[in-house]
């Protein structure tokens, strides 16, 4: 994220998911959903990710290692 916080989108969607942190700052598309996050299933977030990787443009992104 914008701070550098997780490596990886996995991580990332796991925040939004599941270790959501409510706070006067969290958007409020988010802050709408009870609980302590989305809840997106195990399916949905490698579906979410997969997707997410086919907007990579090999000419922009940047060496990772991966």
């Amino acid at each position: 994220m914008h701070d550098g916080r997780f490596a990886t989108l996995e991580q990332v969607i796991g925040f939004y998911s599941d270790g959501l942190h409510r706070s006067p700052t969290l958007d409020p598309n988010i802050a709408k959903h009870p609980g302590k996050g989305l809840g997106i299933d195990r399916d949905d977030k490698a579906a979410l990710v997969a997707f997410l990787k086919t907007l990579t443009d090999p000419r922009w992104a940047r060496t990772t290692g991966e």
